[in-house]
């Protein structure tokens, strides 16, 4: 009984001084939380990127567009397999496709945007990557 009466104080103890809490990347019952929650803005870590297995590129180097250039970008055809770079254009990239823009003034950045698969037109994210290790940096739009 007293072992009992001191495990229970023991756990109020630390509940009350905020030793144990909740694991963040979980819900109520335990299992992993789908998102952020209440509306909260998307993490870097919990990104359409990062979701989809894109926190690091796939593209050889040699594959991105020159500085100030853009290229449409079909995620599921092999480098070889895709349009050649072109001038910037906003309108005209395809459902699910991405549109690979390189800047001008970041020549070791590019800018993935994500058409939506359903929507012509609709834009679903904008991710910023390192060219020459194809890592993720940071949400530029999501």
């Amino acid at each position: 009984m007293k072992k009992n009466i001191l495990a229970s104080l023991g756990i109020a103890l630390l509940l009350s001084a905020g030793l144990v809490s909740a694991d963040p990347g979980k819900n109520e019952s335990g299992h992993p939380g789908k998102g952020p929650k209440h509306g909260a803005p998307a993490t870097q870590h919990d990104s359409w990127f990062h979701q989809h297995g894109y926190s690091r590129l796939d593209i050889p180097p040699g594959h991105y567009p020159p500085p100030g250039q853009c290229r449409v970008w079909f995620p599921d055809r092999p480098p070889g397999h895709q349009p050649p770079p072109e001038r910037c254009r906003g309108a005209g990239v395809p459902p699910g496709a991405w549109l690979i823009r390189h800047p001008a003034d970041r020549p070791d950045h590019v800018h993935i945007s994500v058409y939506d698969p359903y929507e012509p037109g609709a834009i679903q994210v904008v991710g910023e990557f390192e060219i020459g290790s194809g890592l993720f940096i940071r949400l530029v739009l999501d």
